[in-house]
């Protein structure tokens, strides 16, 4: 019975899901309020490592899709969904995490960038606490010498799950905004106190972010 279970979701389910998705994606109307220079529709002269909420993972998913990004999931079943979502979109994932499969999800990570691939991270999965940013990111750009650029998402028609994230279903006909923080970068030889400073600085960023581009659709920050 438990099979038959996988089997429907794997063929059944998640396909349906899919579909859905790409359905529900020809009617947003989705754009950035910055980022020249450092996103992959804006001119970006570098590689980068890019850096979200869990929350929104969608919206990249549907608004960078086949630009061949690599993107970290985690090794839980739920990642296996996420994965096979995001691998429709033309996403390369690389299976790990910042907890259980860390050190083998960051060198696979270290492992595209060498191929020139750039990559996403979101930085408060798979298991929180939401809106924080675990050590992952950081590692991965003291270990490539690629800065990270944290980003954050808003859009005006959505439904929040009760999930640990509270995790944002994005409506047909829904309006969303992106918007780019300056590249922190991280020495090769930077010590835990640097690499705190850097993971701090992230953090405080999207937060920062994320409240922006709320703002923004509610008639606040342009």
């Amino acid at each position: 019975m438990k099979k038959f279970k996988e089997w429907i979701v794997q063929h059944v389910a998640l396909p349906a899901v899919v579909l859905l998705i790409k359905a529900f994606s020809l009617t947003y109307s989705f754009k950035e309020l910055n980022g020249e220079g450092v996103t992959p529709h804006r001119k970006k002269t570098k590689q980068y490592i890019y850096a979200f909420w869990h929350c929104y993972i969608i919206a990249p998913v549907v608004f960078y899709r086949n630009l061949g990004v690599a993107s970290l999931v985690s090794l839980s079943r739920d990642g296996a969904i996420a994965a096979k979502i995001a691998e429709s979109f033309g996403f390369k994932i690389v299976r790990g995490s910042t907890f259980k499969g860390a050190a083998q999800g960051l060198l696979a990570m270290k492992q595209e960038v060498d191929r020139g691939a750039d990559v996403a991270i979101n930085t408060d999965g798979p298991r929180g606490p939401a809106e924080s940013v675990g050590n992952g990111a950081v590692y991965l750009a003291k270990l490539t010498g690629k800065e990270i650029v944290p980003f954050g998402f808003y859009c005006d028609k959505m439904i929040r799950l009760t999930s640990w994230d509270r995790f944002m279903i994005i409506l047909p006909f829904s309006r969303g905004v992106f918007k780019f923080g300056e590249p922190v970068g991280v020495a090769y030889d930077a010590d835990e106190n640097a690499m705190e400073k850097a993971r701090a600085l992230v953090e405080a960023k999207l937060k920062e972010l994320n409240t922006d581009c709320e703002q923004y659709l509610k008639g606040g920050v342009k």
